[in-house]
Order: structure tokens, then sequence, then C-alpha cells
């Protein structure tokens, strides 16, 4: 995983990589802890190396900072074969901390995100390689309305009843199959059997049983991971 950096890239670094935004790129076996993540551990005697390289997949131009040891490795599995060293940090590894005013932040956000972190953790204990974990905008929908015109029969897109009670989000099938499960930060495990035509990209919208519900819900921005039915 490619994590941001918002500050803390050593000094003269970003010139040198052409302006990519940088990251720094952790190891992980257990993804569903991702959103409670707010810090990254170094080993104070490794030598970490800035690169920079342009991704196969995307053509994007890539800068993160990973151990200096592995970066031949890495670069081979991503399938990359030219890439450029911009720097490397010996024992002041401080320089790449974020900003100690973020952390009371940070901090207070992880003890109201653990409960549930956890939750979803007992939940599903082995999510497989293929889930992944995102920030989606999140809104409600009802069941019936008639602004859904002919398509205001009570029934998903997958034809299953349109019941709040099964938990239901409505997903854009082009980036979150049907019948994936999807995890939403404070509200728990849902499964994707429905699309709106404004439902594009990284939104989701759950269905629920009140109009109440869904207006004092509004529009969220929630952390959410996703798990196909072939994870």
């Amino acid at each position: 995983v490619n994590f941001p950096m918002v500050s803390g890239v050593p000094h003269g670094w970003t010139q040198g990589a052409g302006g990519a935004l940088w990251h720094a790129m952790i190891w992980t076996t257990t993804p569903w802890t991702l959103p409670a993540n707010v810090a990254i551990a170094v080993h104070p005697e490794l030598t970490y190396a800035g690169v920079q390289y342009t991704e196969p997949a995307t053509a994007r131009t890539v800068a993160t900072i990973l151990a200096a040891d592995l970066v031949a490795k890495v670069m081979a599995l991503r399938g990359v074969t030219e890439f450029a060293e911009i720097g490397r940090c010996e024992q002041q590894m401080h320089e790449c901390r974020k900003s100690a005013s973020h952390t009371s932040v940070a901090l207070a956000a992880l003890a109201r995100s653990q409960e549930n972190i956890l939750t979803a953790t007992e939940q599903a204990p082995a999510l497989g390689t293929k889930s992944w974990g995102r920030r989606f905008t999140v809104t409600k929908y009802l069941p019936r309305d008639p602004k859904y015109g002919r398509d205001d029969d009570g029934l998903t897109a997958t034809l299953m009843a349109a019941d709040p009670a099964s938990r239901i989000v409505a997903v854009d099938p082009t980036l979150i199959p049907y019948g994936s499960r999807v995890w939403i930060e404070g509200l728990g495990w849902f499964q994707a059997q429905d699309c709106g035509g404004a439902i594009k990209g990284l939104r989701l919208d759950v269905l629920t049983a009140t109009q109440q519900d869904a207006m004092a819900f509004g529009k969220q921005s929630r952390f959410a991971i996703v798990v196909p039915t072939d994870a």
C-alpha cells in the first residue's frame, strides 16, 4: 500500500521527483485495519530510498519511499523496468514522519473508530487478497419512491426485494461487483445488490426504511472495505 505523505519529505526530494506526490510504501497482512492507521513504523538502523517510477498499469508517475534493499525486488514485482533513485534516508527517518501537529487529531480519530474496526475484523477474520478499502461518499435511499418512475417496483437491480432488513447497499457495479460484501465505517456490513443513476465511482447508497433517516444522514464521507465474491 502506498500511503500519501502530506509533510516530512526530505529536503530537495520534491524537486528531484519532478513534482510527483511522495508516498511511503508499506506491507500489511491485515487490510481491514487500514482505516485505523495513523503512523508508519520504520527501523532506525535501516536505509530507506526515495524512488520515482512509472506505474505500468496506469502510466502514472509515482514517487515512493521504501527500504533500499528491497527496491530492485519491488520494482521487478510491479513490472517496472526503469526507475530512478532520488535519494536515501540513513538513520534519520524522523525527517519522514508526519508533522507533530497532526498527532492529536489522528489519535482522536483512531479512538473513535477503533471499536468499529475491531467489530469488522471479528466478523471477517479472513478477507482475502482481493479485498480493498477506500474512502467513499455515502448516502441513504428508500425502497420505494415515486421519483424512481418505472423502476419503482420494490426490487433491486439483482431482483432482490428491496428490504432494509437485508442490509443492501447500492454500488457502481463497474467498480464493485454485485454480491460483494461492503463494510462501511460506523454502519457495519452490507451486501452489494443494487445500483443507481447517481451512484458512480466512489459512491455508496445504503437502503433505509424511512425518509427521516435518509435526510438525517445526508451525505457523508466514510471509509469502506470491499470484499468481492471471489476474495
